[in-house]
């Protein structure tokens, strides 16, 4: 084999390999959806029902921490199963939210803890739910705003 066909065969081969590479990572949540022929309404599914949906906690003195439960009902006609619960940005945490499937008409919260600390001004947090519901996200909001230390 010459030097020039070994060369071509490294670059086809580096090619092939860098291109496997560009294959996404994420799962597409609409993937969890398996919707009959007739669209969502045509099969039995999960619905996610929050009592409230929105948290406006004021305002409060930088520093403080803010925890409040979500509470949810399914209220669908099928098991409806969280697959994640995150935020936009590390100041917010979610603690707690159920792992295993809820029956329908069972209940459940989802624990968050807001830390205001280095967050001086209006706040507006966005926790995104992906359940197998119908859309699969839901979002979830904390705002209020968040009053710094006074200088002299």
């Amino acid at each position: 084999m010459t030097i020039t066909s070994r060369l071509l065969l490294c670059l086809a081969l580096c090619a092939i390999f860098t291109a496997c590479n560009n294959a996404p990572s994420n799962i597409e949540t609409d993937m969890i959806n398996i919707p009959g022929p007739n669209g969502p309404e045509d099969v039995d599914q999960p619905a996610i029902t929050f009592e409230e949906s929105e948290l406006d906690f004021g305002t409060i003195a930088e520093g403080e921490m803010v925890k409040y439960k979500f509470k949810f009902e399914n209220t669908g006609d099928a098991p409806l199963v969280l697959t994640s619960v995150t935020s936009q940005c590390g100041c917010t945490v979610m603690k707690n939210w159920p792992k295993e499937p809820l029956a329908v008409g069972e209940e459940g919260t989802i624990d968050v803890e807001f830390n205001s600390t280095d967050r001086d001004g209006q706040q507006n947090k966005k926790i995104t739910v992906v359940a197998n519901t119908y859309p699969a996200k839901t979002q979830l909001t904390i705002k209020g705003v968040v009053v710094g230390p006074q200088t002299n």
